[in-house]
């Protein structure tokens, strides 16, 4: 095998792992953020799904600093109510422009009890976001 088959062989292997791994429609891209961002709540590693969050490009990094205080105090009281999120189930994903969108999904905690609720997703630079203010 000369260099040239060797090397096309390569970029052949390589093109087909990267394509293999990219989400085929922007609603698979939603989904994979979403659940990626509740599976960082459910492991507690707040700093991680802080930046899977859009807070809205008018507000300062004080306000924003704010409502992700206060956000976690909402998910500690959920915590303490329902127990730890256990699953999350995407049930639907609406586009309602390429680049806004609502994803209904549904939360298990280890209660037993469930939770039926809906968030809207912003796409910025690429990369989809929960937004956290209307």
């Amino acid at each position: 095998m000369n260099k040239w088959t060797r090397s096309l062989l390569v970029i052949l292997t390589c093109w087909t792992t990267f394509s293999a791994c990219e989400e085929k429609t922007p609603q698979e891209a939603l989904k994979n953020a979403f659940v990626k961002a509740m599976k960082l709540l459910e492991k507690g590693e707040m700093d991680k799904y802080y930046q899977c969050l859009d807070f809205g490009q008018e507000l300062d990094s004080l306000t924003q600093a704010q409502i992700a205080k206060m956000w976690t105090m909402h998910q500690l009281i959920k915590q303490k109510d329902k127990g730890k999120i256990i699953a999350t189930e995407v049930t639907k994903v609406e586009l309602t422009t390429d680049t806004l969108a609502t994803v209904y999904y549904k939360v298990k905690y280890e209660s037993g009890n469930e939770e039926v609720s809906a968030n809207k997703m912003v796409c910025k630079n690429g990369e989809w976001k929960i937004r956290v203010r209307n």
